[in-house]
């Protein structure tokens, strides 16, 4: 049966569509932030669910014929409200989020845990709307419904539904004309010559990337800045993968041949009098300071929107000017609102005086002012705090760059380089997502051993953030000593 995942795999590629059918295996296990947003998205489910009382949940069976008969059944018994619903028509099958029907007639209601509308919802909807017609049901409408952004708990008006009726038109167009070739594909026994490409992680990265990508080593032509389809498939036609072998004539902007020669020569550029200057206007104390946030998409605490960062957690290392370097930190262990005692914490470990150094401030200039505005009493520090901050991130964007940053300039692509002595990789918390995924266990956690487990990998994980910038620090003012900055 070909399902609505295997069209929307179809459509990202279809050797994505031929893997699924002949090869699941070769799939990438999901990864956390997957696993999360699989968890969020039932979680989701279920509160909408709560908006339609009389709806009737069509029981699961292992064989979908049988849920299909189920389904056929409750309509016939005069269910309003389906929660579930599966649908066949020939080799094609959907499973519905809600059907619902109204005075015009049925509707189907597909439920995203997003705040808006995005592009890729339309095929998804498309499809399930051209399966039920052609499996004899009449469709009056279908739509969407996410979540809304301007919603602030705890107002219970936290969804939005959008109708899609013209815009859905060519969709369903493309769907039956898409169909024939995900069959013919499917029954295929060698795979469609797709080639990796962008469309590799758009709308989001394939399940299997890895495979595809496994004998990838170096950037590619992928990884040239804005290159539109039009330059990049002669590229493609001509074989070329790996940015040394882009050609001199190849048609690039100037801004795009300035990256492929940069990287292709492994350069690296330091404008080591910008950085002094920038360095000269830093005030100490510095406080190298560094959030952990957890973005609900059912907002559990007053005075927030769906998936605003609710910061849970804090590492500041503070270098004084005589070289003396102090550490505060702060990490919430329950499960009720961790922001008045992080209020608190910060106001306490945060000076009024020196310079706050964070990494791509606009996060914590933004997670900064909301907490400005949540409590009114601390506003003048918070939006202080907030004015103080600098972006040691501005001397990678701007004066420093590096072959071997391999087009990033991130603080896990900058670290290797400046401060190869420090590594994420013995970590168990790595990255953003896993410590939420941690702070989620960790508040819920019943064994006390565990519990203290996961306190302590998160520690660990924001104390190096930091710990990080304050050796990149160190590396720049050693790099401007040497010049006499």
């Amino acid at each position: 049966m070909l399902t609505k995942t295997d069209y929307l795999a179809y459509l990202q590629c279809p050797k994505a569509l031929w893997l699924r059918t002949h090869h699941p295996e070769l799939a990438t296990p999901p990864d956390d932030a997957t696993q999360r947003r699989m968890r969020i998205g039932q979680q989701v489910d279920v509160v909408v669910r709560g908006l339609f009382p009389a709806g009737y949940q069509v029981p699961y069976r292992p064989q979908p014929a049988e849920r299909v008969a189920l389904t056929a059944e409750a309509i016939a018994n005069g269910a309003g409200v389906l929660f579930q619903p599966v649908f066949s028509a020939n080799d094609l099958l959907v499973i519905a989020d809600i059907l619902v029907r109204r005075d015009d007639g049925w509707h189907i209601i597909e439920v995203k845990s997003t705040t808006k509308v995005k592009k890729e919802h339309l095929p998804d909807l498309a499809y399930q709307r051209y399966v039920l017609e052609q499996s004899g049901l009449e469709v009056a409408g279908a739509s969407l419904l996410h979540l809304n952004p301007a919603c602030i708990s705890p107002n219970p008006d936290l969804f939005t539904e959008a109708e899609q009726g013209d815009a859905l038109e060519p969709h369903l167009a493309r769907a039956a004309a898409d169909i024939p070739a995900m069959r013919r594909i499917a029954a295929n026994s060698t795979a469609p010559d797709s080639g990796i490409g962008r469309h590799c992680t758009r709308p989001e990265q394939c399940a299997f990337y890895e495979h595809c990508w496994q004998d990838i080593d170096g950037l590619t032509i992928f990884d040239i800045p804005r290159l539109t389809p039009k330059r990049e498939q002669p590229l493609r036609e001509a074989g070329v993968l790996y940015l040394q072998d882009v050609p001199p004539d190849a048609d690039l902007t100037e801004k795009q041949r300035d990256y492929v020669d940069f990287h292709a020569g492994k350069k690296i550029e330091i404008d080591r009098a910008a950085i002094c200057r920038e360095l000269a206007n830093l005030e100490y104390p510095l406080y190298f300071f560094d959030f952990e946030t957890i973005d609900y998409a059912i907002p559990p605490f007053e005075g927030c929107r769906p998936y605003q960062q609710v910061p849970f957690q804090y590492s500041c290392h503070i270098l004084h000017a005589d070289g003396r370097l102090e550490h505060r930190e702060f990490l919430h262990t329950t499960a009720d609102d961790p922001r008045p005692p992080l209020v608190n914490a910060l106001l306490h470990d945060i000076g009024e005086q020196g310079t706050i150094a964070a990494y791509n401030i606009s996060f914590e200039k933004g997670v900064l002012l909301h907490l400005a505005d949540r409590f009114p009493e601390h506003a003048a520090r918070l939006q202080d705090m907030a004015n103080r901050l600098w972006d040691q991130l501005t001397i990678f964007r701007k004066f420093y760059k590096d072959w071997r940053f391999r087009g990033s300039n991130s603080l896990k692509s900058v670290l290797p380089v400046l401060a190869p002595k420090l590594s994420y990789k013995a970590l168990e918390v790595q990255n953003g997502v896993q410590a939420q995924v941690a702070w989620e266990v960790m508040i819920t956690e019943p064994d006390e051993s565990r519990r203290k487990e996961q306190i302590r990998n998160l520690l660990a994980y924001c104390h190096l953030d930091t710990l990080a910038m304050v050796e990149i620090h160190h590396n720049l003012t050693a790099l401007c000593e040497q010049t006499g900055g």
